[in-house]
């Protein structure tokens, strides 16, 4: 049941990430790139867990599970930025001061440099829970293989902490300023997916990641949709008010010859 319920995440996520690269298509929008990537891996990390109990445990699923933790080291908080490019999208003046968005990277940079050293001081371990076979970084009782294995204590998780009250912030004042609630849910769900026992107990905490990413990609479609809309395609015919004397002129001689 749990590996299907993984399985469901990764699709979701898999449709995440090929609306955002429809989003970047069609609107360029800067805070999508530093979407992409996370995105990627959390479809990655899904899978990985949803085929441990066909793979087992062993080499295989041991290295699919190690990018998973090196793509949330390296950009799992990297909505802040994303939450900073929003503002600007949102036309909120502060966020366009150089300052500002440097502020929203400088934080970026400093949680990714935090978690750094687990690149070479962090080990996985195997741990069975529900009908999951998967590695971590912590055993607890609740998932520990087998009453011998040693308990190992997991670091608190300061960088998703952090992102996730950056991009509430950032949903509350979209909320405020333009009637749009649902990147402040999205951001809510993550933290008390992630936080309350009841839910992260069964592993709900990845759900919350479907929600907050797609929150960040419901802002950007929202507040991109009439610039999208309004901007001329590839190879469209321009309006004949809109184009130049000269384009005029060549249409004129092509009638008459």
């Amino acid at each position: 049941m749990y590996s299907l319920m993984f399985l469901g995440f990764a699709i979701a996520q898999a449709s995440l990430f090929v609306w955002a690269i429809h989003l970047w298509r069609r609107t360029r929008a800067k805070a999508l790139p530093v979407i992409l990537l996370p995105l990627f891996f959390l479809v990655w990390d899904n899978l990985r867990v949803a085929s441990g109990s066909v793979l087992g445990f062993g080499e295989t699923l041991y290295w699919l599970t190690w990018p998973a933790f090196w793509a949330h080291w390296l950009s799992g908080c990297w909505l802040i930025i994303a939450s900073g490019s929003i503002l600007r999208l949102a036309g909120f003046e502060f966020a366009r001061a150089r300052g500002v968005m440097a502020g929203f990277c400088l934080l970026t940079v400093a949680l990714v440099a935090h978690d750094l050293p687990l690149f070479w001081t962090k080990d996985i371990y195997p741990v069975c829970e529900f009908d999951l076979i998967r590695y971590s970084g912590a055993v607890t009782e609740a998932n520990r293989c087998s009453p011998e294995q040693a308990l190992v204590t997991g670091e608190f998780p300061i960088a998703p902490v952090v992102t996730c009250f950056v991009v509430i912030g950032t949903g509350i004042a979209l909320w405020v300023r333009r009637g749009f609630p649902w990147m402040a849910v999205g951001g809510i769900v993550m933290l008390l997916t992630a936080g309350v026992p009841a839910l992260n107990r069964h592993r709900l905490d990845n759900l919350g990641e479907v929600f907050i990413k797609g929150g960040a990609l419901l802002a950007i479609w929202y507040l991109t949709r009439d610039a999208a809309a309004t901007r001329p395609r590839a190879g469209a015919a321009k309006d004949p008010a809109d184009r130049s004397p000269a384009d005029q002129g060549a249409d004129r001689t092509a009638a008459t010859s």
